[in-house]
């Protein structure tokens, strides 16, 4: 006797038709389209450094488009202007997760502001590309859903401590460092790598954010009469300290963060920059290599009038981080997918902008090697493409 389930048949028929696509079922990903959001400085004081970001981002993700998009899909890249004010950026961010629904966060800017939405964004497993910050909050404890991309102020202030060491035999070091979590992790890096090498500094001088006088900085650095400097600060404080440090007769080399390195400091200090060495995580916006000079054809291509930088070379290279995430995810797009592709990234240098880097299960936390720069008849020269611990 032939028994047939009729009504089984039936419940899974209609199953089958009431399960929605899957670009119906992932937040911010449609046939055509997959939708990121950007919590950014768009207005303010900090939006000197937020628009460039942001422009850096949508001229990259234009030009991805361009050519038709990423296994058939556009990229849609909003933008949410936080001033960077953190109870903002929380604020925008739930706007851009629960109301935009956004695939994913990418290149968020800054320490504070980060923190403010960490929790919330780990809570819901929401994948994270590339802040524009090097605090080591974003990767420990570890973070699956965090991928950075720049050196971690920590990881950097280790491997400028070895460079100080090894290669510019400095032996009385002095630190100049802005006194918050940006410096301050900066600075302990660096101080470690001294210590495990039987290295103490000279001198170590804070600045607090917001000074605008440094003599007396200048002067304790002359008393302490080191043979080099290690200048973790931004470039204000930065190019202040180089001048009252010539003014009072101070004669030492410097030795820079890369958050320096950037061709802002030579309209600053002007030629006290000479033969300043710095890090540098990114090619020079500038450079005639084919790297740096794709990315100035796709920011005149998006903005004619932008002037290339650091800052939207930074975002460049981020976004061809994402893309490449995307693309090795597939057609079939999740975000746990996503997560798992980029975790199978290896010595990606986004087209030449970046030193290699790669991820991987448990470790989400970029490059970590620096390129060695000097400033010479204002331009920043590579003394050394990659150097690492």
């Amino acid at each position: 006797m032939r028994v047939v389930f009729r009504g089984t048949v039936v419940l899974a028929t209609m199953l089958v038709l009431s399960v929605p696509t899957l670009a119906q079922r992932v937040p911010g990903v449609t046939a055509d389209t997959v939708t990121i959001g950007m919590p950014v400085a768009l207005s303010g004081p900090v939006s000197t450094i937020g628009i460039p970001l942001a422009r850096g981002a949508e001229a990259y993700f234009k030009w991805v488009n361009d050519q038709g998009g990423i296994h058939g899909r556009r990229i849609r890249l909003l933008l949410e202007d936080d001033r960077y004010i953190p109870s903002e950026t929380l604020a925008v961010t739930r706007k851009l997760v629960e109301r935009d629904e956004v695939f994913a966060i990418f290149r968020p800017l800054g320490t504070p502001t980060g923190a403010a939405i960490l929790d919330y964004l780990v809570e819901r497993n929401i994948p994270v590309v590339a802040p524009a910050s090097g605090s080591s909050l974003w990767i420990h404890p570890f973070k699956r859903n965090y991928f950075q991309i720049q050196p971690v102020y920590f990881f950097e202030g280790r491997i400028m401590g070895k460079w100080a060491l090894e290669v510019l035999r400095a032996r009385r070091i002095a630190v100049f460092y802005q006194n918050d979590s940006y410096g301050k992790e900066g600075r302990d890096g660096f101080l470690q790598y001294l210590r495990l090498n039987g290295v103490r500094a000279v001198a170590e001088i804070p600045y607090e954010p917001g000074e605008t006088s440094f003599t007396a900085h200048a002067i304790r650095l002359r008393e302490a009469n080191p043979d080099l400097v290690f200048v973790y600060a931004i470039p204000v404080p930065a190019a202040s300290l180089l001048r009252e440090a010539a003014r009072v007769g101070l004669r030492t080399r410097y030795l820079m963060t890369y958050v320096l390195s950037d061709p802002v400091m030579f309209r600053l200090a002007g030629e006290l920059m000479e033969g300043v060495q710095a890090g540098a995580w990114l090619v020079d916006p500038e450079d005639p290599g084919p790297a740096a000079s794709a990315y100035r054809a796709r920011l005149k291509a998006a903005f004619p009038a932008e002037v290339p930088g650091g800052y939207s070379i930074s975002s460049d290279a981020s976004a061809a981080l994402f893309v490449e995430g995307l693309r090795r995810a597939g057609r079939e797009l999740t975000r746990e997918r996503f997560i798992e592709a980029l975790e199978t990234i290896r010595n990606f240098s986004a087209g030449g902008l970046t030193p290699p880097f790669s991820y991987s299960r448990n470790d989400h936390s970029g490059i970590r090697a620096l390129a060695m720069v000097e400033a010479r008849k204002g331009k920043w020269v590579t003394l050394k493409p990659f150097f690492s611990e």
